[in-house]
């Protein structure tokens, strides 16, 4: 597993955003993964995942894992928020990104620069506050910021996989945010969702992004764009859209905001 610690950790009351340091805090963020991803949203996730009560996958060894730390608990149950971070560099030990098993990211690959592939992204229910969210980001940008990357990508999701309950917030991603041709992912053709599923005119932009879940909000903010083609991730019980960020178009103001203060 990786422990570089890339930035300084960030604090703010008793919280405290910094990447995990050694193993029990990256099984911590596999446990609150489990409660999130399988006992909250209904994920069916495979036997040894259930045995252990543990989201895991062959990825955790080779990525960073930034964690949202509250000092006034104890134990595992102090890891609130987490989100997985895989470099080109790392990526290279295994052969492949995650998201690599949903979208074709070649177009991102060949970007010369680093790149940053973000997912597994959840936070505890009673801390889903503007303030935490916040604070993740300000992590994220720390570590952007020190390893100067170019472009982060990876996927987010709706809940639930009927995709005319988000015909509307599809059509919306694909008429107003999608990813220009040189940087755009796009679903691997067994898995491809169209989301071209309503004509522009009769898409309302108010409320189709009222909508979006918060993560894709959250993205579409920081000038993000989305990739070609939904995925249904049945075990998990999702509907997934990639999501590509170019680090310089970041908006001045998120700038400030996700950087470390003197730089």
């Amino acid at each position: 597993m990786i422990f570089e610690q890339v930035f300084e950790p960030i604090h703010a009351g008793n919280l405290t955003v910094r990447l995990a340091a050694n193993e029990a805090e990256v099984v911590a963020a596999q446990h609150l993964r489990y409660r999130i991803f399988c006992e909250e949203m209904g994920g069916q996730a495979n036997a040894q995942v259930q045995a252990e009560k543990r989201d895991f996958d062959q990825y955790d060894d080779v990525c960073h894992h930034l964690l949202v730390i509250d000092n006034a608990r104890e134990g595992e149950a102090q890891v609130v928020g987490t989100y997985r971070l895989l470099t080109r560099k790392n990526m290279q030990t295994i052969g492949q990104f995650y998201t690599e098993t949903e979208y074709d990211v070649s177009t991102i690959k060949q970007n010369g620069g680093e790149i940053l592939e973000l997912g597994r992204s959840c936070v505890e229910q009673q801390y889903r506050t503007r303030p935490v969210i916040q604070m993740l980001w300000q992590g994220i940008g720390s570590f952007i910021w020190e390893k100067d990357i170019e472009l982060m990508f990876g996927c987010a999701s709706f809940h639930g996989t009927n995709v005319a309950e988000h015909k509307h917030a599809l059509s919306y991603l694909y008429h107003y945010h999608l990813a220009p041709e040189s940087i755009r992912p796009r679903a691997l053709a067994d898995q491809y969702v169209d989301m071209n599923l309503m004509p522009k005119d009769e898409v309302v932009p108010r409320a189709a992004l009222n909508a979006l879940p918060p993560l894709i909000k959250g993205y579409l903010r920081l000038n993000g764009y989305v990739g070609d083609g939904a995925v249904l991730d049945l075990a998990y019980n999702t509907c997934d859209v990639s999501i590509v960020v170019q680090t310089e178009r970041v908006q001045e103001k998120y700038v400030q905001r996700y950087v470390p203060d003197g730089e």
